[in-house]
């Protein structure tokens, strides 16, 4: 007879092959270590590994992660009343990123906690409210939690209470927040022109499609950009610019030029009118390109 189990062990947490650090030999990526208050993650090798002994499952490197690349992770279930998340609170206060998606998905503005006893929450939403005044939006604020004792005169308001309470849990990563605030970047990649060569390599890595060329244009989007660093990992010139918003940033349209070069007859795109030879035989004396390459 065959026995089945009905229950499943649960997956061990771990970092898939999502991970820019495992497709990029380059890649600087390690905003999930960053985000870990055990110090569960690390780079070792060029890689991110985790310490499954460690891990909190918090969940804070889901909301930081540009790739959604860690599985056997998910983020926690939370509870709330109206606008306020309310007890059972976790010992560990939720990160800026995760209230923010809460702020955005389920319109919460406040937390039900008392400081002295979860001065955690209390450092949260100060944190929380740093960020929403650059993205101008309400501040967060913390309440008294309601009265936990049961008397015979107050139980029909308990009931009602309870029955208003409601639990979720927010889906994650920086996709997620680029979706729900697309006005806002939180990354701001740039393109220096005195290195830059038109390679192509950035905009074809960009798995948002933050880094474009169409129509003539080289367009930089911004409010597309999860920050995972592809472009960087990949440009052999260190041409393109990463820094940490968040800010408003409109999409850019940098003119482009198209060009047959006339040493070795291949079109390119150049940033100025006028050229005559490509980046490549331009590194090259004349006639060696048609020898070496």
């Amino acid at each position: 007879m065959v026995r089945f189990r009905l229950t499943q062990k649960a997956a061990a947490p771990a970092i898939g092959d999502r991970c820019v650090r495992h497709a990029l030999r380059f890649a600087r990526c390690q905003a999930c270590v960053s985000a870990c208050p055990v110090e569960a993650l690390s780079v070792v090798n060029g890689k991110v590994t985790l310490a499954e002994d460690r891990c909190l499952s918090c969940g804070d490197c889901l909301f930081v992660c540009p790739t959604e690349a860690i599985s056997g992770i998910t983020p926690p279930i939370r509870h709330y009343r109206g606008d306020a998340l309310v007890a059972p609170l976790s010992l560990r206060a939720a990160s800026t990123e995760e209230l923010l998606i809460w702020h955005r998905l389920y319109q919460l503005r406040a937390v039900a906690c008392n400081i002295d006893a979860q001065p955690g929450w209390a450092l949260a939403v100060a944190r929380l409210n740093l960020t929403l005044r650059r993205y101008q939006e309400p501040e967060w604020r913390i309440i008294p939690p309601a009265d936990a004792g049961i008397d015979s005169s107050r139980r029909s308001l308990l009931r009602a209470q309870a029955i208003e309470t409601r639990s979720a849990r927010v889906p994650s990563g920086r996709r997620v927040l680029r979706q729900l605030y697309p006005q806002v970047s939180g990354w701001l990649p740039d393109i220096d022109r005195q290195r830059c060569q038109l390679c192509g390599a950035c905009w074809r890595i960009c798995p948002e499609q933050a880094l474009r060329a169409e129509g003539g244009r080289f367009i930089i989007e911004s409010a597309r950009c999860t920050g995972c660093g592809n472009c960087q990992a990949v440009c052999h010139h260190q041409a393109v610019i990463l820094n940490a918003g968040p800010r408003e940033d409109p999409v850019r349209q940098l003119p482009l030029a198209s060009a047959r070069c006339a040493s070795c007859q291949q079109p390119f795109l150049t940033w100025q009118q006028g050229s005559t030879h490509c980046p490549t035989c331009q590194r090259h004396q004349h006639g060696m390109r048609a020898l070496c390459c």
